[in-house]
């Protein structure tokens, strides 16, 4: 039996339906009230080309967790990586998962940029509320490493299986 979860963001989704209800706007607009002398097809083919877009960016890439491997897909290429393989993970910017001598970056699994931003700020001008001694004393985890980005989840769920193979 092949156990298979997909790790997908639901803001994807938001996205993507946000954008094909934009592209589906405007056709309506190019149908029902057209312009004159303008050429029907360019509009299409705008369309078209942003209804891609929108598919290979927000609906399209996923991270495929099996029993023995794991699958990323990103916009234009697709990633089978086995567990044992993997030696690290890094998630300053996003998910990239170093296996085989090589680097592979997980499109579904970026850090949030406003958040890691204000959590940097506040740690390097300390505008939090933590006394300058217990900065030193405390562990800093970075927003893209916890469990309040998807880089942070992707990663801890990556974590988890290779605990499990262990």
């Amino acid at each position: 039996m092949n156990k298979e979860n997909v790790f997908r963001p639901k803001g994807n989704f938001a996205w993507a339906t946000v954008a094909i209800l934009l592209v589906s706007l405007f056709l309506a607009q190019v149908i029902f009230y057209p312009v004159e002398n303008s050429i029907n097809w360019i509009e299409f083919a705008i369309g078209a080309f942003v209804v891609v877009a929108a598919y290979l960016i927000w609906v399209r890439p996923k991270l495929v967790f099996n029993e023995d491997h794991l699958v990323v897909v990103n916009p234009l290429s697709k990633v089978t990586i086995a567990y044992k393989d993997i030696g690290d993970l890094d998630t300053k910017w996003s998910l990239r998962i170093n296996h085989s001598g090589k680097q592979t970056r997980v499109w579904v699994a970026p850090a949030n940029g406003k958040q890691r931003w204000i959590s940097e700020s506040t740690r390097i001008y300390k505008f939090n509320n933590i006394k300058s001694s217990e900065i030193v004393t405390n562990e800093f985890t970075s927003v893209s490493a916890s469990l309040g980005s998807d880089s942070g989840v992707a990663a801890a769920l990556i974590r988890e299986r290779l605990k499990g193979l262990h």
